[in-house]
Protein backbone atom coordinates (compact mmCIF):
# COMPACT_ATOMS: atom_id res chain seq x y z
CA UNK A 1 0.00 0.00 0.00
CA UNK A 2 1.37 3.48 -1.09
CA UNK A 3 1.47 5.93 0.93
CA UNK A 4 -0.44 9.05 0.34
CA UNK A 5 2.31 11.22 -0.17
CA UNK A 6 2.90 9.25 -3.14
CA UNK A 7 -0.86 9.31 -4.72
CA UNK A 8 -0.65 12.11 -6.97
CA UNK A 9 -3.31 15.21 -6.06
CA UNK A 10 -3.53 15.96 -9.27
CA UNK A 11 -2.51 15.66 -12.61
CA UNK A 12 -0.35 12.53 -13.43
CA UNK A 13 1.32 10.73 -16.23
CA UNK A 14 0.93 7.06 -15.94
CA UNK A 15 4.61 5.77 -16.63
CA UNK A 16 5.61 1.55 -17.49
CA UNK A 17 8.83 1.04 -16.78
CA UNK A 18 11.36 -1.77 -16.22
CA UNK A 19 13.21 -1.88 -12.21
CA UNK A 20 15.84 -4.00 -12.31
CA UNK A 21 17.05 -5.32 -8.96
CA UNK A 22 21.30 -5.49 -8.58
CA UNK A 23 23.71 -6.56 -5.57
CA UNK A 24 27.32 -7.51 -5.20
CA UNK A 25 28.94 -9.35 -2.05
CA UNK A 26 32.38 -8.22 -2.43
CA UNK A 27 34.10 -4.49 -2.03
CA UNK A 28 37.29 -3.24 -4.17
CA UNK A 29 40.64 -1.99 -2.76
CA UNK A 30 39.51 1.83 -1.00
CA UNK A 31 38.69 3.93 -3.90
CA UNK A 32 41.17 7.15 -4.72
CA UNK A 33 38.69 10.31 -5.83
CA UNK A 34 40.23 12.57 -8.53
CA UNK A 35 42.37 15.44 -7.37
CA UNK A 36 40.51 18.03 -6.47
CA UNK A 37 37.64 16.38 -5.16
CA UNK A 38 35.98 15.45 -1.59
CA UNK A 39 33.33 13.33 -0.28
CA UNK A 40 31.70 14.29 3.13
CA UNK A 41 29.10 12.70 5.46
CA UNK A 42 26.33 15.25 5.68
CA UNK A 43 24.12 15.55 9.53
CA UNK A 44 22.72 17.98 11.31
CA UNK A 45 20.24 20.99 9.66
CA UNK A 46 22.33 21.11 6.58
CA UNK A 47 21.05 17.96 5.05
CA UNK A 48 17.73 18.10 4.34
CA UNK A 49 17.81 20.75 2.30
CA UNK A 50 21.20 20.12 0.42
CA UNK A 51 19.42 16.69 -0.06
CA UNK A 52 16.40 17.88 -1.65
CA UNK A 53 18.29 20.51 -4.05
CA UNK A 54 21.01 17.27 -4.99
CA UNK A 55 17.78 14.75 -5.36
CA UNK A 56 15.76 17.09 -7.63
CA UNK A 57 18.93 18.45 -9.48
CA UNK A 58 20.38 14.71 -10.10
CA UNK A 59 17.27 13.30 -11.06
CA UNK A 60 15.04 15.58 -12.68
CA UNK A 61 15.58 13.93 -16.09
CA UNK A 62 16.01 10.35 -14.96
CA UNK A 63 11.90 11.43 -13.07
CA UNK A 64 12.88 10.39 -9.63
CA UNK A 65 9.90 11.63 -7.67
CA UNK A 66 9.15 10.29 -5.18
CA UNK A 67 11.92 11.76 -2.50
CA UNK A 68 10.48 15.20 -3.82
CA UNK A 69 7.21 14.56 -2.65
CA UNK A 70 8.12 12.86 0.61
CA UNK A 71 7.47 15.25 3.77
CA UNK A 72 10.33 16.99 5.21
CA UNK A 73 9.62 15.22 8.65
CA UNK A 74 9.69 11.58 6.79
CA UNK A 75 12.71 12.30 4.84
CA UNK A 76 15.11 13.84 8.04
CA UNK A 77 14.09 10.82 9.97
CA UNK A 78 15.55 8.70 7.45
CA UNK A 79 18.81 11.67 6.91
CA UNK A 80 19.23 11.51 10.48
CA UNK A 81 19.31 7.87 11.38
CA UNK A 82 22.66 7.13 11.97
CA UNK A 83 22.83 4.02 9.68
CA UNK A 84 22.06 6.24 6.80
CA UNK A 85 24.96 7.29 5.14
CA UNK A 86 24.16 10.92 3.07
CA UNK A 87 27.79 11.60 1.28
CA UNK A 88 28.73 14.52 -0.87
CA UNK A 89 30.76 14.73 -3.41
CA UNK A 90 32.31 18.56 -3.43
CA UNK A 91 34.80 20.28 -6.00
CA UNK A 92 38.01 22.40 -4.98
CA UNK A 93 35.59 25.37 -4.72
CA UNK A 94 33.30 22.94 -2.16
CA UNK A 95 30.42 23.24 -4.87
CA UNK A 96 28.50 19.79 -4.84
CA UNK A 97 28.97 17.45 -7.93
CA UNK A 98 26.96 15.01 -6.64
CA UNK A 99 26.04 12.29 -3.71
CA UNK A 100 24.93 8.56 -2.80
CA UNK A 101 22.48 7.80 0.19
CA UNK A 102 24.09 4.36 1.87
CA UNK A 103 21.00 2.75 3.96
CA UNK A 104 22.71 0.18 6.51
CA UNK A 105 19.57 0.10 8.15
CA UNK A 106 18.76 -3.54 7.85
CA UNK A 107 22.16 -5.00 9.19
CA UNK A 108 24.08 -6.34 6.97
CA UNK A 109 22.18 -6.06 3.89
CA UNK A 110 23.08 -2.97 2.86
CA UNK A 111 21.40 -0.60 0.15
CA UNK A 112 22.70 2.36 -1.85
CA UNK A 113 19.27 4.01 -2.26
CA UNK A 114 20.06 6.75 -4.61
CA UNK A 115 23.28 7.49 -6.39
CA UNK A 116 24.01 10.49 -8.97
CA UNK A 117 26.09 13.34 -10.62
CA UNK A 118 25.03 16.55 -11.02
CA UNK A 119 24.91 17.31 -14.92
CA UNK A 120 27.66 19.52 -14.66
CA UNK A 121 30.27 16.49 -13.05
CA UNK A 122 29.10 14.27 -15.72
CA UNK A 123 31.38 12.59 -18.33
CA UNK A 124 34.50 13.20 -16.08
CA UNK A 125 35.12 9.96 -14.08
CA UNK A 126 33.28 10.75 -10.98
CA UNK A 127 30.68 7.98 -10.89
CA UNK A 128 32.85 5.56 -11.23
CA UNK A 129 35.49 6.97 -7.90
CA UNK A 130 31.81 8.02 -6.08
CA UNK A 131 30.60 4.10 -6.43
CA UNK A 132 33.55 2.57 -5.52
CA UNK A 133 33.58 4.52 -2.60
CA UNK A 134 30.08 3.89 -1.94
CA UNK A 135 30.58 0.07 -1.95
CA UNK A 136 33.73 0.15 -0.03
CA UNK A 137 31.89 2.47 2.91
CA UNK A 138 28.89 -0.56 3.17
CA UNK A 139 31.29 -3.67 3.17
CA UNK A 140 33.79 -1.27 4.99
CA UNK A 141 30.75 -1.08 7.62
CA UNK A 142 30.30 -4.93 8.08
CA UNK A 143 27.80 -5.51 4.89
CA UNK A 144 27.68 -9.03 3.26
CA UNK A 145 25.53 -7.96 0.64
CA UNK A 146 24.88 -4.02 -1.04
CA UNK A 147 21.57 -4.15 -3.02
CA UNK A 148 21.12 -1.65 -5.63
CA UNK A 149 18.59 -0.91 -8.25
CA UNK A 150 17.59 1.02 -11.66
CA UNK A 151 15.04 1.82 -13.88
CA UNK A 152 14.54 2.70 -17.73
CA UNK A 153 13.82 5.90 -16.29
CA UNK A 154 17.44 6.40 -15.35
CA UNK A 155 19.99 7.57 -16.86
CA UNK A 156 21.18 5.21 -19.75
CA UNK A 157 24.48 4.51 -18.36
CA UNK A 158 23.31 3.16 -15.27
CA UNK A 159 22.99 0.00 -15.28
CA UNK A 160 26.10 -0.71 -17.45
CA UNK A 161 28.29 1.49 -14.81
CA UNK A 162 26.30 -0.90 -12.13
CA UNK A 163 27.55 -3.59 -13.89
CA UNK A 164 31.04 -2.80 -15.11
CA UNK A 165 31.43 -2.24 -10.74
CA UNK A 166 30.48 -5.70 -10.26
CA UNK A 167 26.98 -5.65 -9.07
CA UNK A 168 25.07 -8.84 -10.65
CA UNK A 169 21.69 -8.53 -11.65
CA UNK A 170 19.19 -10.32 -9.57
CA UNK A 171 15.66 -9.60 -11.06
CA UNK A 172 13.42 -7.59 -12.89
CA UNK A 173 9.71 -5.94 -12.08
CA UNK A 174 7.80 -4.36 -14.69
CA UNK A 175 5.90 -1.39 -12.68
CA UNK A 176 3.45 0.91 -13.70
CA UNK A 177 3.77 4.68 -11.67
CA UNK A 178 1.55 7.14 -11.57
CA UNK A 179 3.56 10.29 -11.72
CA UNK A 180 2.70 13.78 -10.90
CA UNK A 181 2.94 15.74 -13.65
CA UNK A 182 4.57 18.47 -11.51
CA UNK A 183 8.10 15.71 -11.70
CA UNK A 184 7.67 14.43 -14.71
CA UNK A 185 10.72 15.31 -17.38
CA UNK A 186 9.75 17.30 -20.41
CA UNK A 187 10.83 14.80 -22.68
CA UNK A 188 8.25 12.43 -20.83
CA UNK A 189 5.27 14.73 -20.97
CA UNK A 190 2.09 13.44 -22.67
CA UNK A 191 1.26 15.40 -25.90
Amino acid sequence: MLPDWLRPKGASTRLAVDVTFLETCSSRPSPVLPEGFSLSRMTGDEALPLYRFLYSTVGQEYCWWMRRSMPDAELGEILHDPAVHFMVLRDNSGEPAGFYELDLRQGGDANLAYFGLLPQAMGRGLGRALLDHAVARAFGAGSWRLRVNTCTLDHPNALPNYRRAGFAVRHVVSETWDVPDEYVPERLRRL
